[in-house]
């Protein structure tokens, strides 16, 4: 995609990878401003990259892909009018089960099933086993709420019971690829992976909400090169574009116009283009204050000491 782009318009993109949304905040804050022209921030960071003035909002019009973008995923509450971000690429969380191990499963409570005993696995992120906590105490997985946090540790430790382990999300991947266990909470990208492999897997647990997150493309400021920046996005945008990086990385497909570009086993994933029994049931996981993180923490720690 970066020789395309470089072919059609003689520019070169320089590219430098980071390991995570706090590494990258603290790499532009630490750095000199103008030093790169694009990051691709999640949107739970948004709001920390506005708060050190890290963003530079797109010249009106630039943007003239921005219509092919699926209207659920613009407008959002960190960004109303997408001034500052364009969606990229994102990931829900699913339950992914193993057919011939677990006929159903309709909720978070469910996990709890002492049938489920050491079979499960999920993965070692400390908002996704809150927000799979909360659901499974059926409280809103958005919640400001402290007190929501113990009622959610409460579900954690009686999940220890029924958790083969805490996992890396590609440990997780092989393991039930492999048909090890009858579970697997993952991300969707991962999913998608492990379901082209494995015909005996399928996605479950779909009387709760999906949660949601969107790495976005965003333009930073002091950029000096505002109008290829520009480009860029307006490039990645295109369908057929949109649709190599999907075949390549196979997370949350946001661009309706690159759908009849995908290969059709992505076009038939649910969890892809998603269906609209997910599409209609998604919710944005948002920022949380830094009270509410420690505390998140904390929980974890305790869970995770005790199993």
């Amino acid at each position: 995609v970066l020789d395309q782009f470089e072919a059609e318009y003689g520019i070169k993109v320089i590219e430098t990878t980071y390991e995570s949304n706090d590494e990258l905040l603290a790499k532009l804050i630490a750095g000199k401003e103008g030093e790169y022209d694009i990051a691709v921030p999640t949107n739970t960071y948004i709001q920390a990259f506005k708060d050190n003035d890290l963003l530079e909002p797109f010249d009106e019009g630039a943007i003239t892909n921005l219509g092919n973008i699926d209207d659920a995923y613009l407008g959002l509450v960190y960004d109303p009018e997408n001034e500052y971000t364009v969606p990229y690429f994102g990931t829900i969380n699913v339950a992914l089960a193993n057919k011939p191990m677990l006929d159903e499963l309709d909720t978070a409570e469910d996990l709890l099933n002492p049938a489920l005993e050491n079979n499960l696995l999920i993965f070692d992120d400390i908002e996704s086993n809150i927000t799979l906590a909360l659901q499974g105490s059926g409280i809103d997985p958005v919640t400001t709420d402290l007190a929501a946090l113990d009622t959610a540790k409460e579900y954690l430790l009686k999940l220890n019971t029924n958790l083969k382990s805490y996992s890396q999300i590609a440990d997780e991947r092989i393991s039930i690829t492999r048909g090890e266990v009858a579970l697997a909470y993952i991300y969707s990208g991962d999913a998608i992976q492990a379901m082209r492999e494995n015909s005996d897997l399928t996605v479950v647990m779909k009387q709760e909400q999906f949660p949601l997150t969107i790495d976005n493309l965003v333009i930073l400021k002091g950029t000096k090169h505002k109008k290829e920046a520009q480009l860029f996005i307006d490039f990645i945008l295109r369908p057929e574009i949109s649709a190599e990086l999907l075949s390549e990385f196979s997370y949350v497909c946001f661009n309706e116009a690159a759908a009849e570009h995908l290969p059709e086993d992505l076009v038939n994933m649910e969890v892809c283009v998603l269906s609209d029994e997910i599409k209609n049931n998604l919710v944005v996981i948002n920022e949380k204050d830094g009270e509410m993180l420690d505390k998140m923490v904390a929980v974890m720690t305790e869970v995770k000491s005790a199993k």
